[in-house]
C-alpha cells in the first residue's frame, strides 16, 4: 500500500497513519462491531472516539469500512432506545474525524487552503454524477413538503435520512478521499468480500434449519429479514466481482472470480427470481462490454440450462410465478400503483408514504395477501410516487451521464468501472419487478459503484488491484 494520498485540497500530503490503509479499516470495524453486544457509556464513547480518531488519520479506511457493513446494514446498533444501521455509525465518526482533519488543515493552511478546498467541492458537485446528487436532495427535500399524509412526515424524514442524504454524502466523500486507485480496490475487496461471507454464513444458517420453507424450498436469508432481500444485496456484488475476475481479456482473476462464484451460490439458494434476472443481465452485459462475446453465448446458454434444472428441482417456487405467486401479485400492485399515480401526477405521494395510502384505499381485492407492502415493485413506479414527475427527470439525467460515462469505461478498460457498471445493471434490472433503491443498503450500493465511475473515468496510471 502507498504510504502517500491525495490531502484534502488535493495536494500529495503524508500519511500520519502509522498502518496501511487496510489496517484502519479493520480497526474501525472492530470497534464499531463492538458496539452490538451494548458495552457500558464510557465504552461507547471510548470506542466511537478511537472510530472519530482513525477517520482524522486514514478517512479512506473508514469510508472503505462503509462498503463491507452493507452486509449488516439490515442489524442496527443499539444506542439505548435509538437504533442505527452499520453504515450510519461509521459514516457519522467519519464525519466527525474528516472534520477534526479539515480543522487542522484551516488552521495550518489558511484562507488560501480554505479556497483551494471550496474550489474542489464545486469542482467534485459539478462534474461527472454530482449535478445528479444535488438535484436528487433538492427533489427530496421538496417531496418532504407534500406527502400524501402529513401525519407519517416523519417516515418520510427517516427514509430521505437512509436513502438520499447519507447516500449522496456518501458518494461525494469518496471521490474526495478515494484518489488513490489502491484504495478503491480495497473497497473493493470490502465490498465483495463481506457479500461473500454474507453468502457463506447464510447458507450455512439455511442448511442447519433457519431458512424459509416455501413452495417447496428452503430460501436463505442470512443477516438479512427476507431471502429477497438477500438477493437484492448479492445480485450486485456477482457481477461487480466476475467483471474484476474476467474484464477486457486481461488475465483471468482466480481470486475474484472465487469470490463471485461463492456470491452466487449463496444468491441460488435465496430463490429470489428477480435477483437471477438482475445478476444474469449484470454478467451478460460486463462479458459483452468486456469484448468475451463467446463467454456471453456461453452465459445466455448456461442460463437456460440452469432454468431447466431449477424446474426440475424447485419447479413449485419457479413456476408459480404467474399462477397465484408473487407475479399475478404485483401486476394487482402496479395497476394500483397507476391508479395512485393518477391522483397524484405531479408530487406523487412523498418517501415512504406508500403503504399509508396502498391499504386504506387502493388495494386490489386480489392483491390483498400484499396490502402491507411498502413500495409499487418497480423502480419507474416508485420514483415517480415517492419523489414526483421531478424525481423520473433525476432518474433521466442520471441514465444520460451513465451512457456517456460507459464509452469511457470501455475505452478506458477500467475494471472497476466495468464491474460498478455490472453491479447498476444488476439493480435497475431486479428493480423492474421489485425495489430497486428506496433501502438503505441498496441506496448505499448505488451511490458507491456511481462514485467508483466517476472517480474511475478520470483516472491516470495502471489498472491492477
Amino acid at each position: 500500500m502507498k504510504v502517500t494520498r491525495a490531502s484534502e485540497v488535493g495536494q500529495a500530503a503524508e500519511r500520519r497513519l502509522p498502518i496501511p490503509t487496510w489496517g484502519a479499516s479493520a480497526a474501525v470495524m472492530l470497534a464499531v462491531a463492538s458496539l452490538y453486544i451494548e458495552p457500558p457509556l464510557p465504552v461507547v464513547a471510548a470506542l466511537l472516539l478511537l472510530a472519530i480518531g482513525i477517520a482524522a488519520l486514514d478517512p479512506p479506511g473508514v469510508l472503505a469500512a462503509i462498503a463491507a457493513s452493507l452486509a449488516l446494514i439490515e442489524m442496527p446498533i443499539p444506542f439505548g432506545s435509538l437504533r442505527f444501521n452499520p453504515a450510519e455509525v461509521l459514516l457519522a465518526t467519519a464525519c466527525g474525524g474528516i472534520a477534526l482533519r479539515a480543522g487542522k488543515t484551516l488552521l495550518r493552511g489558511g484562507f488560501s487552503v480554505a479556497q483551494e478546498a471550496l474550489g474542489r467541492a464545486r469542482t467534485l458537485a459539478f462534474s461527472g454524477f454530482g449535478p445528479v446528487a444535488i438535484a436528487l436532495v433538492v427533489v427530496g427535500t421538496l417531496s418532504l413538503f407534500t406527502v400524501a399524509d402529513p401525519s407519517h412526515r416523519a417516515e418520510s424524514l427517516r427514509e430521505y435520512r437512509w436513502v438520499i442524504l447519507e447516500p449522496v454524502l456518501f458518494a461525494f466523500l469518496l471521490r474526495w478521499y478515494l484518489t488513490d486507485r489502491a484504495d478503491r480496490w480495497l473497497v473493493a475487496w470490502l465490498f465483495a468480500g463481506a457479500a461473500a461471507l454474507a453468502a457463506v454464513s447464510a447458507a450455512v444458517d439455511g442448511l442447519s434449519g433457519s431458512g424459509l420453507a416455501v413452495e417447496g424450498v428452503v430460501r436463505i436469508s442470512g443477516t438479512f429479514p427476507h431471502p429477497n432481500a438477500l438477493g437484492l444485496y448479492l445480485e450486485r456484488v456477482v457481477p461487480f466481482a466476475a467483471a474484476l475476475g474476467i474484464a477486457f481479456r486481461s488475465r483471468v482473476d482466480a481470486r475474484w472470480l472465487a469470490l463471485a462464484a461463492v456470491c452466487a451460490g449463496g444468491l441460488l439458494l435465496t430463490f429470489s427470481r428477480g435477483a437471477y434476472l438482475g445478476a444474469g443481465a449484470g454478467l451478460l452485459v460486463v462479458a459483452w462490454l468486456a469484448g468475451r462475446r463467446r463467454l456471453a453465448g456461453a452465459l445466455a446458454i448456461g442460463a437456460v440450462v440452469l432454468g431447466g434444472v431449477l424446474v426440475l428441482v424447485a419447479g413449485d417456487r419457479i413456476l408459480s410465478l404467474f399462477s397465484g405467486g408473487s407475479g399475478s401479485l404485483r401486476l394487482a400492485i402496479w395497476q394500483s400503483s397507476l391508479a395512485m399515480i393518477r391522483d397524484h401526477p405531479i408530487t406523487g405521494v412523498g418517501l415512504d408514504q406508500f403503504l399509508y395510502q396502498y391499504a386504506p384505499r387502493y388495494v386490489l381485492p386480489e392483491a390483498w395477501p400484499e396490502r402491507f407492502t411498502s413500495h409499487p415493485h418497480n423502480i419507474v413506479l416508485d420514483l415517480w410516487l415517492r419523489l414526483g414527475i421531478m424525481g423520473l427527470g433525476v432518474a433521466a439525467a442520471y441514465v444520460v451521464v451513465l451512457v456517456r460515462r460507459v464509452h469511457r469505461i470501455v475505452g478506458q478498460q477500467t475494471r472497476l468501472g466495468l464491474g460498478a457498471l455490472g453491479a447498476l445493471v444488476a439493480g435497475a434490472t431486479h428493480g423492474l419487478v421489485d425495489n430497486g433503491y428506496f433501502l438503505p443498503g441498496l441506496a448505499l450500493a448505488f451511490w458507491l459503484v456511481t462514485a467508483i465511475i466517476d472517480l474511475e473515468v478520470g483516472r491516470t496510471g495502471g489498472d491492477s488491484g
